[in-house]
């Protein structure tokens, strides 16, 4: 159970090294800083966020919008009692004791002003669960608490999500632009690492993770490492107990523009605007 995790078998997608993995050993394996791993519903992706909190990280938090979307008998706290069991205690939305010292935190940023509940907190591992339904400066703000005093971990972000269905999730699009915005000049593989810095108030890919030289807002310039980046689809298809009780079926049966995001993971399938909207 602990180590090491048994991921879904799926559809493989060759590496580099010429291995075939399926894309939740992917993202389990990845070395991105930030993935997203993401696309249509029931691929596994948020079993990816407790598997790695398990086994992976010791101070571990995954965050919803809002909380009850956690609750149900399906979600994602009671999956997290199927998976654990007597191996831990929960309290208080936290996971204790779990085997070697490991911790898992369940929070919620419901508004904008919810993140500064989180400031000042580590976590080596941060969580977000349909990343879509968080705004950039929540994301933004809550990855800056990524940190851990034990020499040798890791630290990094792992999201999960579908195509956002709504106009305030459309900022993933262009934060993962490379695998996820058809215009983008210059496309990835899913799963390839790309090299980001943030320069001035924008966001600069760079060509690897040598430090490059960065402007600050009082225009000073400095040197700093780029942080890395990637994207990782997943499907319905890579999760066999789904396909077995027939849950593709109801994906199906979906309206458009909702079955081309939900079944196909399809990100350019967006939502029509409201005709009576208010114009900001």
């Amino acid at each position: 159970l602990w180590t090491p995790m048994d991921p879904q078998p799926g559809r493989g997608i060759v590496q580099s090294d010429g291995r075939v993995l399926s894309p939740q050993q992917m993202a389990y394996e990845s070395a991105a800083d930030e993935l997203f791993f993401g696309g249509s519903a029931g691929g596994g992706k948020s079993d990816l966020l407790l598997g790695l909190g398990i086994t992976q990280h010791f101070n571990s938090i995954v965050f919803r919008r809002e909380f009850t979307q956690f609750r149900g008998a399906e979600g994602l706290v009671e999956r997290s009692r199927q998976i654990i069991g007597d191996y831990g205690h929960l309290a208080n939305n936290l996971w204790r004791h779990l085997p070697g010292g490991r911790a898992i935190e369940f929070g919620s940023v419901k508004d904008e002003a919810d993140k500064n509940k989180y400031k000042g907190r580590p976590h080596d591992l941060c969580g977000f669960d349909e990343l879509p339904e968080f705004i950039e400066s929540q994301y933004r703000f809550l990855i800056a608490w990524l940190r851990t005093v034990r020499v040798g971990q890791r630290t990094r972000v792992v999201a999960t999500g579908n195509p956002p269905t709504t106009a305030d999730g459309q900022w993933v699009i262009k934060y993962w632009g490379p695998w996820l915005d058809r215009e983008h000049p210059n496309p990835a593989k899913p799963g390839e690492l790309r090299w980001y810095v943030t320069d001035g108030d924008r966001d600069r890919e760079v060509a690897g993770p040598e430090p490059v030289e960065v402007s600050d807002a009082d225009g000073q310039t400095r040197y700093v490492k780029p942080r890395s980046r990637s994207f990782i689809p997943a499907r319905v298809e890579d999760n066999p107990y789904y396909m077995r009780t027939g849950y593709v079926d109801v994906l199906d049966s979906l309206p458009e523009p909702l079955r081309s995001q939900m079944r196909f993971g399809n990100f350019q399938a967006t939502a029509k605007d409201d005709p009576y909207q208010v114009i900001p």
